[in-house]
């Protein structure tokens, strides 16, 4: 009895150790690529060992909750690290298509993409799945729909930049 008490312990602790190695709204959108709420500066600093190659963060740098010298607490530990600050009320193509460029010159290497709550990362992280990987979009919708339900600005930038590329989804 005494070892099974033991087990459930240890994978309870496991558990909440695996659990606090995610940031809040994390989404594992594939293998080599997750996005999630604005991480803390512990966890920033653990970027690699958690198995990140890139970071990427989509909020202005005066967001609020930015963690202080994000860029440089990631870069000392031998990530890459972008900040693309996508203002909330107004995303743009560019922001996107620099988001792209910037996964794309990233092939093959695992990147963490986090803005303050995950809605602008989850967001263009679906666009990128679908755009620029070609998951299927009710897939990926799934996962977005997992963090929010786009406003009405987020709805029709995801699908204004969808329909530019030749994809379309109905966005609920």
């Amino acid at each position: 009895m005494a070892s099974k008490a033991l087990a459930l312990l240890l994978l309870a602790t496991a558990t909440l150790v695996h659990a606090a190695d995610r940031p809040d709204n994390f989404v594992q959108w594939r293998p080599g690529l997750a996005s999630a709420a604005q991480p803390d500066a512990d966890w920033l600093a653990r970027a690699k060992e958690l198995g990140y190659d890139v970071v990427v963060n989509l909020a202005p740098p005066q967001a609020h909750g930015s963690i202080a010298n994000e860029g440089g607490i990631v870069a000392s530990k031998g990530v890459v690290y972008v900040n693309i600050p996508v203002d909330f009320r107004h995303p743009t193509a560019e922001d996107f298509r620099f988001f792209g460029e910037v996964l794309k010159a990233n092939a093959g290497r695992s990147v963490f993409v986090h803005c303050q709550v995950n809605l602008r990362g989850s967001s263009f992280v679906f666009l990128h799945r679908v755009i620029n990987e070609g998951a299927p979009a009710n897939e990926a919708m799934a996962k977005l729909h997992g963090v929010w339900s786009p406003d009405p600005v987020w709805k029709k930038f995801i699908e204004e930049t969808l329909e530019k590329n030749g994809k379309k989804a109905e966005l609920m």
